[in-house]
């Protein structure tokens, strides 16, 4: 049982928890809601278990003992906590499950872990400004912050009518390992631009953004 990582940022805090427990342990840790206790119920694999359960032990992390209370989804799918005191993002790859918080801005939150097959869909996410993007080196590390970067700007938008190529846009950088990088959000021929911080934990990528 481990919180692997605790980042306090501008506006927001996220937690990175790397899995080790069954889901017997971990359910043995949480005390949910009627509604997640619902939403539990249709979760059907225990890997998807164990990576919802495992967002529930960052929260008390993050969040103010008064503050804490259960998750539930809007009509697009997005998370939040169920007395609004927080907007809140979840993500999971693999060991890790990550959790953002913020009390006043949207958030948006993705882990990737990295390998070769990047390269094989990277057509799919990728629009013509992105496709002439060169890295130097690092280019399997690259293109995962580019697929992370968008979907963090996607969950932070919260709604389901924005297409990965159309309307996201990551503006060229050089992968250095960890930093920041530029994004669109392309709604109505308008862009609105968002900063978007990466680094690297092992062999994944953790992406987050912050709506300033």
């Amino acid at each position: 049982m481990s919180l692997f990582l605790k980042k306090k940022l501008e506006d927001a805090a996220l937690g990175v928890w790397e899995i080790s427990e069954t889901v017997e342990q971990l359910w043995k840790s949480v005390n949910l809601s009627e509604q997640e206790l619902k939403y539990y119920s249709y979760l059907r694999s225990d890997t998807r278990r164990q990576h919802w359960l495992s967002y529930r032990l960052i929260l008390p992390h993050l969040i103010r003992p008064g503050e804490l209370t259960g998750i539930e989804y809007d009509q697009d799918g997005k998370p939040h906590l169920n007395n609004g005191v927080r907007h809140i993002s979840v993500t999971h790859s693999g060991k890790f499950s990550a959790l953002i918080a913020s009390t006043r801005k949207n958030v948006g939150i993705d882990i990737e872990q990295m390998s070769p097959k990047i390269f094989k869909v990277a057509h799919k996410f990728l629009n013509d400004c992105e496709l002439r993007i060169v890295f130097s080196s690092h280019a399997m590390e690259g293109l995962f912050t580019i697929w992370a970067a968008k979907e963090a700007l996607f969950k932070l938008h919260g709604r389901r009518d924005l297409q990965f190529r159309e309307h996201i846009r990551i503006l060229p950088f050089e992968f250095q390992g960890q930093g920041c990088i530029q994004g669109e959000i392309i709604v109505k021929d308008e862009p609105r631009v968002y900063e978007v911080c990466y680094q690297t934990l092992e062999d994944y990528i953790l992406v987050y953004a912050v709506d300033r």
